[in-house]
């Protein structure tokens, strides 16, 4: 449990890791993961949590600022003001290159379109899809703070 000096408030250690090495370290003031139930937030003193993660947006508070990033499935624990997150890929939102995601999106909708075309794989054409409206949503974010 680390203390902001300033305000006297508690925080949290924050670590997000995918199998491609750590993602997110840091000590924040809150975090808020999107849940297979919902979106939830965690603050200090939360009580220990175990939750499955859907493909969503993550955000985290340090200091003032806030920070988002893509997290597309995975699972959440919280324990002793210490929230992990495990996710099979997760990228803060200032390391998307947004041409490669609006690339991405525009081939999945390309072949999407193609309906006639019987060797499409529908679900990963989909899939592909979302995965590059996630990273362009947490991108727009990323530039609008």
């Amino acid at each position: 449990m680390a203390t902001d000096e300033n305000k006297g408030t508690r925080k949290l250690r924050l670590r997000v890791l995918s199998p491609a090495g750590s993602v997110v370290e840091a000590e924040v003031g809150s975090v808020m993961l999107p849940g297979l139930e919902g979106d939830f937030t965690v603050l200090a003193e939360h009580h220990d949590t175990v939750a499955a993660l859907r493909h969503g947006i993550g955000e985290y508070a340090e200091g003032k600022e806030h920070r988002y990033l893509s997290l597309f499935g995975g699972v959440a624990t919280v324990h002793a003001d210490e929230v992990e997150v495990f996710s099979p890929v997760s990228e803060p939102a200032e390391a998307i290159d947004k041409a490669r995601a609006e690339q991405a999106r525009q081939r999945a909708t390309e072949r999407l379109a193609k309906k006639e075309d019987e060797g499409l794989d529908v679900e990963r054409a989909r899939a592909a899809l979302h995965r590059a409206l996630l990273r362009l949503d947490v991108a727009k974010l990323f530039r609008q703070r």
